[in-house]
């Protein structure tokens, strides 16, 4: 606190309180005794005498000449010169201004169709934070986005998401980088298995190597059980009665003389959700789909109504492997050393239209396609003409995209395929869980 001529007895109290809690952290034995004689001595004192304020608290508060030396630090740093004050206070102004400029720019950076992303103050802090090289990218991304064809404002929410999961995703590794968290490149990193979990849900999956592929793969099969039974539930929620069956009420009532006492209804309908799972599996792709492949392994075990398929210039079922109780090792080594598209170029549309064409009772309104590609494809605007006409015959068709999203304004695929159906970012284990438990 600055010093003055008249202090509000109050106003010193209660500093003086705070000072000898901090006394007391450092291992002073300050208690009530000593507070009462440094405020008595106080009151015999000049205020406006920094050198007699500090050697009357120093005489009622310090019993040994080791905590000295504490002493003067702590006095040092809590009670600070008046001019020492107001530079601290001009700093600390000059800091708030120039934070309240940063995050107005960060606002005026990132909109959609004229209107500012909603993002929460820790959001566009972190935004800030990003180097310029990194905001440039971000800012290109969301012009490019809303220069898309046929670009609707409604895709704003997705575009807002996506944001918001790489900016999580950037203060994730600089809170990594702080902590001194182990590395996961190299597989020698130490730790706590909950540390050490978190650490395989935030890194890219490309970056993950076969020393932490077995922890990988218990992460996936968590995540496969817990959204199974996130399915489940949402089946058994809500009323199981249907509509009122009158017929069956007025028969069950005849025993009351016709007067209805009890009510009967038809059985309600239940509509089971389909989910078919489109796999990349060409050479871009490679490294992400024996994750993709894991995953679906495990969520077949839970969910019953499971159709699996896997692309690039063509397409294979894989239905039948997971049907047949295959286990994971025959499941990859029928996908990887077996498959003849494994590895290959990429044609999204035909791939897409070769579904539609062969498994035609598999799409319907009670479909949802999640597909896993990172759009680098062929003859991309025949892909969006047939991805159109495939979205049209199905419930929803979610895109996880394995793409980092500041990669994502250097490919027209991406922009094109975000503008048709829901696109989200799938680079970590951490993003495809809150892509499918959250809106799966």
């Amino acid at each position: 606190m600055p010093l003055t001529e008249k202090i509000p007895e109050l106003y010193l109290e209660e500093n003086l309180a705070l000072f000898a809690g901090l006394l007391r952290q450092e291992g002073l034995p300050v208690g009530t005794i000593e507070m009462i004689d440094a405020l008595r001595s106080l009151q015999k004192i000049d205020f406006s005498s920094r050198k007699d304020f500090k050697v009357a608290l120093q005489a009622t508060l310090v019993k040994s000449r080791r905590d000295q030396t504490t002493f003067s630090r702590i006095f040092d740093h809590f009670f600070v010169p008046a001019e020492q004050h107001r530079h601290r206070a001009d700093q600390v102004a000059e800091q708030q201004e120039a934070f309240a400029r940063k995050l107005k720019q960060a606002a005026l950076d990132l909109q959609f169709k004229g209107e500012t992303l909603q993002l929460n103050l820790q959001e566009l802090r972190q935004y800030s934070d990003l180097s310029s090289e990194q905001r440039s990218r971000l800012q290109d991304f969301v012009q490019k986005t809303e220069a898309g064809n046929k670009v609707e404002p409604h895709f704003r929410s997705i575009l807002e998401t996506t944001v918001k999961s790489h900016l999580r995703y950037c203060r994730s590794k600089d809170e990594q980088n702080s902590r001194g968290a182990p590395d996961t490149s190299n597989g020698n990193g130490a730790g706590s298995g909950g540390s050490k979990d978190d650490c395989l849900r935030e890194t890219d999956i490309e970056a993950i190597t076969a020393a932490d592929l077995p922890a990988a793969e218990q992460l996936l099969q968590r995540l496969s059980r817990k959204l199974a039974v996130q399915i489940l539930r949402r089946r058994r929620s809500g009323s199981h009665s249907g509509p009122l069956d009158l017929r069956r009420s007025m028969r069950d009532n005849m025993r009351f003389g016709g007067i209805i006492f009890n009510l009967k209804y038809k059985p309600k309908r239940r509509s089971k959700q389909q989910i078919l799972l489109l796999c990349d599996v060409s050479a871009s792709m490679k490294h992400y789909s024996t994750f993709v492949i894991h995953f679906m392994h495990g969520l077949h075990e839970v969910v019953r109504d499971l159709s699996c398929f896997s692309f690039s210039d063509n397409l294979e079922d894989l239905t039948a492997e997971l049907k047949g109780r295959s286990d994971l090792k025959h499941l990859l080594d029928r996908v990887i050393r077996h498959s003849k598209i494994w590895g290959g170029g990429t044609n999204i549309g035909s791939a897409l239209r070769i579904l539609g064409e062969n498994y035609p009772d598999r799409l319907n309104t009670k479909t949802t396609v999640i597909v896993v590609s990172d759009t680098k494809t062929v003859a991309v605007d025949s892909m969006v003409k047939e991805l159109q006409r495939f979205k049209d015959r199905v419930r929803r068709v979610i895109w996880l995209n394995p793409l980092q999203v500041e990669r994502w304004p250097d490919y027209r695929s991406v922009g094109l395929v975000g503008a048709v159906v829901e696109m989200w970012p799938c680079s970590t284990i951490a993003q495809l869980e809150e892509v499918l438990i959250g809106r799966l």
